[in-house]
């Protein structure tokens, strides 16, 4: 019955708010990427459910268990939870604590734990859903389908035909399973996507301003590292946005890489600060030590880093293996099939978008560039840190479309078949 409700709420909301509704496309459109992302939701619980039966130590499972634990103890001390929702840990008893396997990362360098950000948020919504499992899953497919929405109207302001070509990226499998699952994709892909609309809006203004740490600040609760990319990216955006000539905004983003590359390298030598290259070492360490714990079947070999020379030459493989794989030899199980055929597809999709690319206003390049850089960024980082497959399909999934929407963003107008206007697309 709460199922039920809910799914018929979000559908009533969705189809009778136009500002809840993807741009430039019909209402049913939205209703029908709501409900693919609700079926990828119960699918992926049946997965790591029947299939993959560990679910103390899978994400699909182990935050909501914790969050029915800091639940029940809400309803009987709600002071107190209050205090541990608004971030005082000193508020949750030590018996209650010991109750939460996943409450403390023995393993966290992030100024915020991430597991806590969405194990309170699941215990806050459990208020709602009489401890239905499934509802839990509409609020997420509701909040990431929000951040996409929130993305797609910042990268495509005009609502044009070029929407056609971004859609793609958002039902890929990859995509629609990762972002509808009671997990950290979901928030992060709303974070993404308020940060993104502020950013391609942004005025120094309040209003603006605020907005724009709004979406920091999810990301940096959500996933600490996202931000770490995003920021450089961000840096170069306000500067070059302004810029008169492609080779100018180019040369700003080129200055904007090598500072970065600065403080990653040089500045731990000179000041007491722990090093950025430290911390990724650690990262890689710690996940290669996780993988051969739990004796993940899709394990590869990454190069070790360990200094400035071995993190360059790192780079090059943790891209090919973010771009490329699993190869369609590799893929041992149905999942890894799937997601070597998914990576066909993006690699269709990009030459799609590289055939259509067109010459733009020199205004529009920054955006492109700024999605570019940002998402490279991240993808290099965790193909260096990852050593599992399955994993990596999994992280890459919420800054794709960034990457696909960054060529359909430059690509040419395309004409649009009547039936598209008539059954797509909204009247422009």
């Amino acid at each position: 019955m709460f199922t039920g409700f809910y799914f018929l709420l979000f559908n009533f909301l969705l189809y009778r708010f136009r500002c809840l509704q993807l741009p430039a496309l019909r209402p049913w459109v939205t209703l029908a990427f709501f409900h693919l992302k609700f079926a990828a939701g119960l699918l992926i619980w049946v997965i790591y459910t029947f299939y993959y039966t560990d679910v103390q130590n899978n994400d699909v499972h182990k935050y909501y268990t914790d969050a029915v634990v800091l639940h029940s103890y809400g309803t009987e001390h709600p002071l107190a939870f209050a205090k541990v929702v608004l971030g005082d840990a000193d508020a949750l008893p030590p018996t209650i604590e010991a109750q939460l396997k996943n409450w403390s990362r023995h393993f966290d360098e992030a100024p915020f734990n991430e597991n806590q950000t969405v194990i309170k948020l699941h215990a806050l919504l459990l208020f709602f859903s009489d401890n239905t499992y499934f509802v839990h899953i509409l609020f997420m497919c509701f909040i990431s389908l929000l951040g996409f929405k929130l993305l797609l109207q910042a990268i495509f302001p005009s609502a044009d035909s070029r929407v056609l070509l971004a859609l793609p990226v958002l039902l890929l499998p990859s995509v629609l399973l990762w972002s509808s699952g009671v997990m950290k994709e979901p928030l992060l892909v709303f974070g993404l996507g308020v940060y993104v609309y502020a950013l391609s809006h942004f005025r120094w203004n309040a209003k603006q301003v605020l907005l724009l740490f709004a979406g920091a600040w999810l990301i940096l609760v959500v996933k600490f590292y996202v931000l770490v990319c995003l920021l450089p990216a961000t840096a170069a955006f306000l500067w070059s946005r302004n810029a008169n000539s492609l080779r100018t905004m180019a040369g700003k983003y080129v200055v904007v890489l090598l500072l970065l590359s600065l403080v990653v390298f040089a500045l731990p030598r000179i000041f007491s600060v722990k090093s950025p290259l430290t911390m990724l070492a650690n990262k890689q360490e710690h996940a290669v030590k996780e993988a051969t714990y739990f004796k993940a079947g899709s394990a590869v070999d990454i190069p070790s880093v360990t200094d400035e020379w071995s993190l360059l030459k790192a780079v090059p493989a943790g891209l090919r293996n973010v771009g490329l794989r699993p190869y369609l030899w590799e893929c041992k199980n149905p999942l890894m099939l799937l997601s070597g055929l998914e990576t066909l597809l993006i690699l269709v999709l990009l030459l799609a978008g590289l055939a259509l690319f067109g010459r733009q206003h020199i205004s529009t390049y920054s955006l492109f560039l700024f999605l570019l850089f940002s998402s490279l960024l991240y993808f290099a980082l965790i193909g260096v840190t990852t050593p599992v497959l399955g994993n990596l399909v999994r992280y890459k999934a919420p800054m794709l479309p960034l990457f696909v929407f960054a060529f359909a963003y430059q690509a040419k107008l395309i004409q649009v078949p009547a039936f598209c206007h008539r059954w797509l697309l909204q009247k422009m």
